[in-house]
Formats: C-alpha cells, sequence, structure tokens
C-alpha cells in the first residue's frame, strides 16, 4: 500500500503518493499557491529529485495552477491525455457545465469572471491516449480514461485500490452522498463512475473533498439512475 500525502490549497487537493522510495504527484492545485506547495513538500520531506512523475488528472485552471512551477522546480516528466494536451500547452481552461440550478450558476458566473482561471503554459512530456502501467515509472498503478467531468479526465490506481479520480467525483464537507457537480457530460460521467465500480478501486481520492469508500460512490450512483435526476 502506498504513502499518501494530501496538501490542501485553498479548495484543491494535491496527492504525494509513495511508493518505492519515489514520489508521483497528482495534480497541482490553484495558482498562486506555489510558496504554499514547496512548503508542505519541505514539510513532508520531499525534495525536488523524489518526485518522478506528474500526472494531470484534467486541464482545469484549479488542477494545473502551479504545474509549471512544479514541473522547474522537481524536473519530473509530466502526464496527460491526448485530448487535453493541446490545451495544457496552449494554457487554455474552460469552466465545465453545472448539473443543478446552483451550479449552473456558478458555472455561468466563472464563464464570466474567474481572476483565477489563467495559467502558465506547459509542455507535457508523456501524452496518454488509453490506458497506461505506471510500473516503468516506479508505481503499481495504472491510468484510465474517465471522461464526463471533461473529455480527456484521467484516473490513477494502484494495485491496492487507491483511486485518484480528479473531478469525476465530488464530495464535499462531512456529507454522505457524491456527486456530479459539474460535468459536460453527464450521461458519460455515469458511465464512468460504472467504470470505477467494475475496476478494483475500493477508496477514492478527488480534486476537492475528503476522500470516500467504494459504497459510497455506488448508493449514489444507484441512487441517480432510480431518480433519473439527468435528462438527455
Amino acid at each position: 500500500m502506498p504513502d499518501i500525502i494530501t496538501i490542501k490549497l485553498a479548495y484543491t487537493r494535491v496527492y504525494l503518493i509513495k511508493e518505492n522510495a519515489k514520489y508521483l504527484v497528482v495534480d497541482t492545485g490553484l495558482k498562486g499557491y506555489s510558496g504554499l506547495l514547496e512548503k508542505g513538500l519541505q514539510e513532508n520531506g520531499v525534495g525536488p529529485a523524489d518526485i518522478s512523475l506528474i500526472v494531470i488528472t484534467h486541464v482545469h485552471y484549479d488542477h494545473v495552477g502551479n504545474l509549471a512551477w512544479l514541473k522547474e522546480y522537481c524536473q519530473a516528466p509530466v502526464l496527460v491525455s491526448s485530448v487535453e494536451a493541446g490545451m495544457l500547452e496552449e494554457a487554455k481552461s474552460f469552466t465545465p457545465s453545472g448539473t443543478k440550478l446552483l451550479t449552473r450558476i456558478i458555472s455561468g458566473i466563472g464563464k464570466i469572471y474567474n481572476p483565477y482561471a489563467s495559467y502558465e503554459p506547459v509542455k507535457p512530456d508523456l501524452i496518454f491516449s488509453d490506458f497506461i502501467s505506471l510500473i516503468e515509472y516506479g508505481f503499481s498503478a495504472v491510468i484510465i480514461p474517465t471522461p464526463g467531468h471533461t473529455a480527456g479526465s484521467i484516473s490513477v490506481i494502484f494495485g491496492s485500490g487507491e483511486a485518484f479520480v480528479g473531478d469525476t467525483c465530488f464530495r464535499f464537507y462531512n456529507g454522505k452522498s457524491v456527486f456530479p457537480v459539474f460535468a459536460n457530460d453527464v450521461h458519460t460521467l455515469l458511465k464512468t463512475w460504472q467504470t470505477l465500480l467494475d475496476s478494483e478501486a475500493l477508496v477514492f481520492y478527488p480534486g476537492h473533498g475528503r476522500p470516500f469508500k467504494r459504497d459510497a460512490l455506488q448508493e449514489s450512483y444507484r441512487e441517480i439512475n432510480q431518480k433519473h435526476s439527468f435528462k438527455s
């Protein structure tokens, strides 16, 4: 089982996963927090040479905000989906659509004005298209496509059951439910949830909110399908 370090940057989470004396970093949080990210690394005894790979679950500003800094800091390769590699190189980011009235309002405001939506462009080193094992990088994990929140969203799943899912699933505060809060394609996202439930993932680590177990995702998936909450 890998060691997992969570660094909270405002409302985002950066994950450092340690296996075989090396670290995999998943996402880099909201821009403007590179100082706090560096402090978090230092407090946990993680030096630049300890990081062997950076994985970006999707190219939204709150997940790539400190990527340019981190890549320069540790010189580790950056892996991203082929669907969103061009966006990363051109520093493009789009606000996803909301799935409920409140999140539609939030999304609408974000599309009009968001002071955090910009970030520095980064050229990815590894471009992922379908399925990739991370064994050669020293991690007992695979990366799979998990579209829905964005077309190029991906997740990292370790053999021991830890899944790092970006914004494929949200769980805020102490709530028991998992929500598809923002998604460009809700129906595709729910198919992705089924893919995750068909995998060996046991605990899910989202980009926002606390980790949750498989039964929470299973229950929410069942409830959403029963209620037909999302229409075509």
